[in-house]
């Protein structure tokens, strides 16, 4: 050992050592390095020692070891203060174990490389094990304790390399536990790659109030090779109390699925030490997980905290790279799974490559939760929410400005049970699906979720804002029914109080906004869907066609307004089939309007079919120019006004009154062919035709109304009763009129005195044809 003498004193025996309480032991307490180093500053020997000591980084210029935890940054002190520490003796970890006659009046530093510090000898303490890091034992039992001037706990004191070579494992936990022992700190680790050996139960066991620091992704900590099955990385000691107070920050972590050859994730598996999680904490109170990439990640999850009574979790600033380990290959996933109140999910990174099957980015359970600013890509399903048994009167989730790209599913929310989900907010998220790539039975942007036996009631949600788009099919699949939806809420349950406002649904295989159920369970009441932009619904040859809509209300609706929506086929043709559907055979509907909603497409058009207990804005009058009209569809009940200004006083009617539906015009020159049992025509020329049109077929006579027109393919509102051979005629069936209200005034005598009895006839046959005309004579 090196003794190092303060030069310029005349300091003999009888120094305090230090400062110390009523006892004689030095105190437990932070005591800063710069006032140490400023007392050794006069002596040459000393400085370049402490030189050597704190560029052990390998004289690049960057900061230390020491540096880093203590924060020294290359500033300059004076000598002062602390002359009566006596000697500062220059040793190593085995010198002070092998030593036999410590002095309490020495400050003894160490040299080990990674391991540099300053260490008295603690003569009052008797008892205290030899952790490496803060605490070294002697062969006399004498107890060398650290000096610490920062909260800091440095794994390498403990022994720790973090050379991608050793087994640092127990090193990283004799750090946590010393810095829980001391009340909690955080354990800090430095540039470099951290071994660690999970197995079975075997974790890093996380402590109270003690945080996990590293310096980005340069610090490591990697799942050795072949590590096989483990249940998680990081955990709690037990899950009977709740972790607390922890975060983990600025680190990566890697758990090496690559060269895991020997592990079996396998759903299959009823033991639970295969689910590789890295954090895994089943009862838990205020965790920040934040700026720690995970990448690679393999487990069932890469973090769960699950515990319905746990609360207040924070993941930010994250990032996953999913990749399968071995084992059966499809297991289920989600890279986040949170259970508990008051969490949040911020500004995280969510990547999967094609092929590696990574389920769900973000799965939050409970409430009071945000999910904002993240990015999935790549991953089945960005988002899913579920209320739980602890969600109570209300869940308070909300979801805004993510983008979820390459998915197949976007934003799932439902129920757990009969218990509720409540005021959710689902908006301003941009969500791309590629439907082809995942060829699943399902894809939605936005839509309820659950099993069977979560039937609980939906309440208070805003979906607004969001854009969705997918990828076109059109050659139906196996895999692929009607559950193709934009914005869906499907599910066996009552919706309550429902806003879809604002959204931007592209390219929805076969529904762009649907509410209701399929089973025609559940209530629908208080249901608002405005102004949405809807383009290119329903063009996947669904096997049914009733859910190929841009808008679908289903089950029993009790108050729903649809208005102002713009609706839109681009193709050349049209694919879609219906525009908006509130049909009777769907369900009932009481206090539903369908207002104001923009319609349109290139070529054709689409089915608008609307129960005539809906309210629509189809004028119940309707004007002409002239009598009869020349063109225009007429419904039964209608009634039209004629503008023209001829008029024949006491004879030209008022208006007509519409008897018998039909279409007026000419149809020119059209010839169709169609089958007997199908409801589709192919016509010689469908530019005269469209939706609502009333036709007559010369082939059996059969009058049918227009609904669709796709091409030369015309869709009629029922099935033909007899073969339409090619070439048969159709033309416009036309409406019936009755006349009302005669206009203008018969020419009267003024006088009748002195009439004749021919001019007395004239005039009572005059006023005779004016009551038959009004109906007061037959």
């Amino acid at each position: 050992m090196n003794k190092m003498h303060e030069q310029g004193t005349s300091r003999t025996e009888g120094g305090s050592g230090g400062a110390r309480d009523a006892s004689g032991r030095p105190e437990d307490r932070l005591i800063s390095r710069r006032k140490l180093l400023a007392s050794m500053g006069a002596a040459g020997a000393t400085a370049v020692v402490f030189g050597s000591i704190l560029n052990a980084n390998g004289g690049d210029g960057g900061p230390s070891v020491s540096e880093s935890v203590y924060g020294l940054g290359g500033a300059k002190t004076k000598p002062k203060d602390l002359v009566d520490l006596g000697f500062v003796v220059s040793s190593t970890i085995a010198e002070l174990r092998a030593m036999t006659d410590p002095n309490p009046e020495y400050v003894y530093l160490l040299t080990d490389p990674g391991q540099e510090g300053h260490f008295v000898f603690d003569a009052a303490d008797t008892a205290s094990a030899d952790n490496t890091g803060t605490v070294l034992v002697s062969v006399s039992g004498a107890r060398f304790k650290r000096l610490l001037e920062s909260p800091y706990m440095n794994v390498k004191w403990f022994g720790a390399k973090g050379d991608g070579v050793t087994d640092d494992m127990a090193a990283i936990q004799s750090t946590i536990n010393a810095t829980f022992a001391r009340g909690g700190g955080t354990v800090f680790l430095p540039k470099g790659t951290y071994l660690v050996s999970p197995s079975g139960s075997t974790r890093i066991v996380l402590r109270d109030n003690v945080d996990l620091l590293g310096e980005g992704t340069a610090t490591v900590v990697k799942v050795k090779d072949d590590a096989g099955d483990y249940g998680m990385v990081f955990g709690a000691a037990t899950s009977a109390v709740p972790l607390k107070n922890v975060r983990i920050s600025n680190l990566r972590v890697d758990q090496n699925p690559q060269n895991n050859t020997t592990c079996n994730i396998n759903s299959s598996r009823t033991d639970s030490y295969y689910w590789q999680f890295v954090i895994g904490l089943y009862n838990y109170e205020n965790i920040v997980v934040d700026n720690v990439t995970f990448d690679p990640t393999c487990g069932i999850n890469t973090i769960t905290l699950n515990k319905i009574t746990a609360k207040n979790a924070v993941i930010t600033n994250c990032r996953f790279n999913f990749v399968m380990a071995k084992g059966d290959g499809t297991y289920d996933n989600s890279a986040i799974y949170l259970n508990g109140r008051s969490h949040t999910v911020s500004n995280c990174l969510f990547y999967a490559a094609p092929g590696q099957k990574a389920r769900g980015a973000i799965e939050t359970h409970g409430g009071t939760s945000v999910i904002s600013n993240n990015i999935s890509d790549g991953y089945y399903t960005g988002i899913n929410l579920q209320s739980s048994e602890a969600s109570g009167e209300h869940s308070d989730m909300t979801v805004t400005n993510n983008t979820i790209s390459n998915a197949n599913q976007g934003i799932q929310f439902g129920p757990r049970f009969q218990h509720g989900i409540k005021n959710v907010v689902i908006a301003n998220n941009t969500i791309h699906l590629i439907n082809t790539v995942h060829q699943r039975s399902l894809t939605t942007g936005i839509s309820t979720a659950g099993s069977s036996v979560d039937k609980g009631p939906y309440e208070n949600i805003t979906i607004t804002g969001n854009t969705i788009v997918f990828e076109e099919e059109f050659v139906r699949r196996s895999t692929l029914n009607e559950a193709a939806y934009g914005i869906s809420l499907y599910k066996d349950s009552d919706y309550t109080n429902v806003l879809i406002a604002n959204n931007v649904i592209k390219n929805a295989p076969v529904t762009g906004i649907r509410v209701g159920s399929s089973n025609k369970v559940g209530v629908s009441t208080n249901i608002k869907i405005t102004g949405n932009m809807i383009v290119n619904a329903g063009h996947y040859p669904a096997s049914s066609e009733l859910y190929r809509a841009a808008i679908l209300l289903r089950s029993t609706v009790k108050g729903a307004d649809v208005s102002g929506n713009f609706i839109t086929d681009t193709y050349d043709q049209a694919k879609g089939l219906f525009s908006i559907r509130v049909n009777d055979f769907d369900g009932t509907f009481t206090n539903v309007s369908v207002t104001n909603n923009l319609i349109q497409s290139k070529q054709g058009g689409l089915w608008l079919s609307i129960s005539p207990s809906v309210a629509t804005d189809a004028p119940s009058v309707k004007t002409s120019a002239s009598f009869p009209p020349a063109s225009g569809t007429f419904q039964q009940g209608e009634i039209v006004l004629v503008t023209g200004t001829a008029v024949t006083p006491g004879q030209t009617p008022a208006g007509y009154k519409v008897t018998a539906t039909g279409t007026a015009g000419t149809l020119a020159g059209v010839t169709a062919s169609g089958t007997t049992g199908t409801p589709y025509l192919t016509v010689s020329d469908a530019s005269q035709l469209k939706p609502e049109q009333w036709i007559r077929i010369s082939a059996g006579n059969q009058l049918r109304r227009i609904v669709r027109v796709s091409g030369s393919e015309v869709r009629l509102n029922a099935n033909l009763t007899a073969d339409v051979p090619p070439s048969s005629a159709i033309a416009f069936a036309a409406p019936q009129f009755e006349p009302f209200g005669p206009v203008g005034k018969l020419a009267g005598i003024a006088d009748t005195t002195g009439s004749t009895l021919a001019q007395l006839e004239t005039e009572v046959n005059l006023l005779k044809q004016a009551m038959r005309q009004y109906g007061m004579l037959s």
